[in-house]
């Protein structure tokens, strides 16, 4: 049995053991960490077809977010979410701002994005002044705040304005702020050419596209070596081919490969690569 366990995660939202092709594409992102407020890589849309890898790219960006000590807050554009994201917002500013006993935000209402709190009416907090005031601290603290937002093409156009809007304000205001967006192509599209998300169109694109076989085929070499599995580079290149460049049948390919050196004591010979494309192939065929 390989020393390791299976490195493959054919499942959505799950991160695989590497990024195929995907080298650099972060490069301004992470420059614009360590820049802060302003810097045109922290502003960025990631598109491509289902199953690309959008997700996992997303993923990886949150996580240089973190090492660098930036607040995430990482959602998935279903209805509220701009609410969800003002109440994670409410809890990290409870955290980190002093603020006197009685002046505790206690809720975000999504209606009209403002967050109600144990004050009068009058002096509530919008979800904009939320926003600012956790920027604010952060910003003293030399760090900042990102938020990713997955399958916009599922969103409700007026809270991805209003998000919009809102970064767009921040930015203006030279606060520490980064936003990743991520969605399919044509959503995109639509979303650059609406009202105030136009700035947007300012922002780093990365788009999205097959792996070459050449790159698969390495990365599988890797892989299997590095845990001590025996399979001909003929074998390695035939799956590389199967997996057409397709980043979820990389990863289905990949853990059925494993799966059959598991059970023939780290050997995988070509009929073992038969039967792991077979079966990779049907799950495919059930999932899109």
């Amino acid at each position: 049995m390989p020393p390791l366990p299976n490195p493959f995660r054919p499942t959505a939202g799950a991160t695989p053991p590497e990024l195929i092709g995907r080298q650099g594409m972060l490069d301004e992102f992470e420059y614009g960490l360590r820049l802060g407020s302003g810097a045109p890589g922290l502003l960025t849309i990631i598109t491509g077809a289902r199953g690309i890898g959008k997700t996992a790219l997303l993923s990886e960006a949150l996580e240089k977010a973190r090492q660098q000590g930036w607040i995430v807050i990482s959602e998935t554009a279903t209805p509220g979410f701009l609410g969800r994201i003002g109440e994670t917002m409410r809890l990290h500013l409870e955290v980190l701002g002093p603020g006197p006993a009685g002046r505790r935000i206690t809720a975000l209402g999504v209606a009209g994005f403002t967050v109600t709190t144990q004050l009068p009416p009058e002096l509530q907090v919008d979800w904009r002044r939320l926003g600012e005031q956790l920027l604010n601290v952060l910003a003293e603290k030399k760090t900042g705040l990102l938020f990713t937002v997955d399958e916009i093409h599922s969103a409700d156009r007026t809270e991805l304005s209003q998000l919009a809007a809102d970064v767009q304000h921040f930015i203006r205001d030279g606060l520490p702020i980064g936003l990743i967006f991520a969605g399919l192509p044509a959503a995109v599209s639509d979303l650059l050419n609406e009202g105030v998300a136009t700035f947007l169109r300012r922002a780093e694109r990365i788009d999205l596209h097959a792996a070459t076989i050449n790159e698969v085929e390495r990365s599988y070499e890797d892989t299997f070596r590095r845990a001590g599995i025996r399979i001909h580079k003929e074998q390695i290149r035939r799956a590389a081919e199967a997996a057409g460049g397709y980043p979820f049948l990389i990863q289905l390919i990949g853990y059925q490969l494993w799966r059959q050196a598991e059970i023939n004591d780290l050997t995988v010979e070509a009929e073992n690569v038969t039967q792991a494309i077979a079966a990779a192939s049907r799950r495919h065929e059930m999932t899109v």
